[in-house]
C-alpha cells in the first residue's frame, strides 16, 4: 500500500510553485498539527518547519511520542520526513496555541506555505478514551469551548488583505475547522479557499440546517475512509471516500489511507460505516442534549472506571464484557445501541 509518507518521498522535492497544493498535502499538515511544539521557538513566528522540527526531534524520541497514540506516532514520522523535504522544510510556522484546560483540548497553528497561501491546522483527537469522549461531547452541546477558540483564532489570523487560507484538521480538528469557518466573520471567509474535515464529526441538526453551513458548503471537503466511524457522528451530506488498508476503527488513522500517485484512492463506504451512520442518526434524533449527555457520562464513566485508556484496549473482548457488566445507568435502548456500535467498530462489519 502507498500512503501519505510515500507521497512525501515521491513529491517532497517539488516546491508548491512547481506542484500546487493538493488534498494529500492537506493530510500532511493535519498530521503535523498533532505534535506539541510548545518548548520550541515556534512562537517567534520566523522559524521554518525544518528548524522547529529538528528542535522537536532532539527533545522527543519516536518511542516516547508513539506511546501517546496512533496519530501522534504518525505525526512524528511525518515530521521526520517533512523536515528533509524541500516542499515542506522552508514553510514558516507561527501562532501556535496549545490549551488543555479541564473542559477543553485545543491546539492550532498556522503554516505559511507561500507568500500567498496559508494552511491553518487544528489538532484532532487520538485513540485515547479521553479524546473519544470529546468527539462524542460534540453531539451534546454547541458550541463547546474549542469551537469558540477556533472562531476566535480564525478571526484573528485571517486578514482581508493577507494570503488565501486553507483550513483543516483530522478527527475533532476537522470539526473545529468546519465550525470555525461557519462562524468566522463573513468578510474574512472570502479569503478561505478550502475547508478540510478529515474524518471528523459533522454537525447537530440545528447547525446542519443553518445558513452558516449553507454559506461554507461550496468550500467544504469532508474526507472519510471507507470504514469511517468518527466521520459519521452527527449530520453530514457530502463525503469524499478514501480506501483504508483497515476495515475497523484503526482506519480512522490517516496513515492507513491509500494514496494513488498524488491523490487519494477513491472507494465506496462500507456497509458497516453506513449502518453506524443510520444507528447514530436515529438515536440522536430520539434524544435531546440532556439525555445524550446522561448516556455519554454513563458510558465513558464506566469505561474510565475500568481503567481502560485507549480504544485498542477497549475492544478486547474481556474489556467489553467488563464495561457492559458494570454499566448500570443506561436504558435498554441506549445500551443496545452502544453495544451494537462497539461490536461493529471492533470487528469492522455488521
Amino acid at each position: 500500500m502507498t500512503n501519505v509518507l510515500d507521497y512525501v518521498a515521491k513529491y517532497g522535492g517539488l516546491t508548491f510553485k512547481q506542484k500546487p497544493f493538493n488534498e494529500v498535502d492537506n493530510l500532511v499538515f493535519s498530521l503535523l498539527a498533532y505534535l506539541n511544539y510548545k518548548k520550541t521557538r515556534i512562537n517567534e513566528n520566523t522559524h521554518t518547519l525544518q528548524e522547529i522540527g529538528r528542535e522537536y526531534v532532539r527533545m522527543h524520541s519516536y518511542r516516547e511520542i508513539a506511546k501517546l497514540g496512533i496519530a501522534m506516532g504518525g505525526a512524528y514520522k511525518m515530521l521526520e520526513a517533512a523536515i528533509e523535504a524541500p516542499r515542506y522544510r522552508d514553510v514558516i510556522l507561527s501562532d501556535f496555541i496549545y490549551d488543555t484546560a479541564r473542559n477543553k483540548q485545543f491546539c492550532v497553528l498556522t503554516f505559511h506555505l507561500t507568500p500567498n497561501l496559508d494552511y491553518i491546522a487544528f489538532e484532532g483527537t487520538d485513540q485515547l478514551i479521553s479524546g473519544w469522549r470529546e468527539d462524542f461531547e460534540l453531539a451534546c452541546s454547541f458550541p463547546v469551548p474549542s469551537h469558540i477558540e477556533a472562531v476566535k483564532y480564525l478571526n484573528a489570523h485571517v486578514h482581508l488583505f493577507g494570503p488565501k487560507v486553507i483550513i483543516g484538521g483530522h478527527s475533532k480538528g476537522g470539526n473545529l475547522a468546519l465550525v470555525g469557518a461557519m462562524y468566522m466573520k463573513r468578510h474574512k471567509l472570502l479569503k478561505v479557499k478550502t475547508i478540510y474535515n478529515n474524518d471528523g464529526p459533522g454537525l447537530r441538526k440545528a447547525e446542519f440546517d443553518s445558513l452558516e453551513y449553507d454559506r461554507i458548503k461550496p468550500k467544504y471537503v469532508h474526507i472519510v475512509p471507507h470504514c469511517s466511524i468518527v466521520g459519521m457522528m452527527m449530520r453530514n451530506d457530502v463525503y469524499k471516500v478514501v480506501k483504508s488498508d483497515r476495515d475497523n476503527i484503526v482506519g480512522h488513522s490517516i496513515m492507513t489511507w491509500e494514496i494513488t500517485d498524488d491523490h487519494l484512492h477513491r472507494a465506496a463506504r462500507s456497509e458497516m460505516s453506513k449502518e453506524v451512520e443510520r444507528r447514530l442518526w436515529r438515536w440522536l434524533d430520539d434524544h435531546d442534549d440532556a439525555e445524550r449527555k446522561k448516556v455519554l457520562e454513563a458510558v465513558f464513566g464506566t469505561i474510565e472506571g475500568c481503567d481502560i485508556l485507549d480504544t485498542m484496549s477497549l475492544f478486547k473482548f474481556r474489556n467489553l464484557v467488563k464495561v457492559f457488566r458494570q454499566s448500570k445507568e443506561l436504558d435498554k435502548e441506549s445500551k443496545d445501541l452502544v453495544l451494537g456500535l462497539f461490536k461493529m467498530v471492533a470487528v469492522g462489519k455488521k
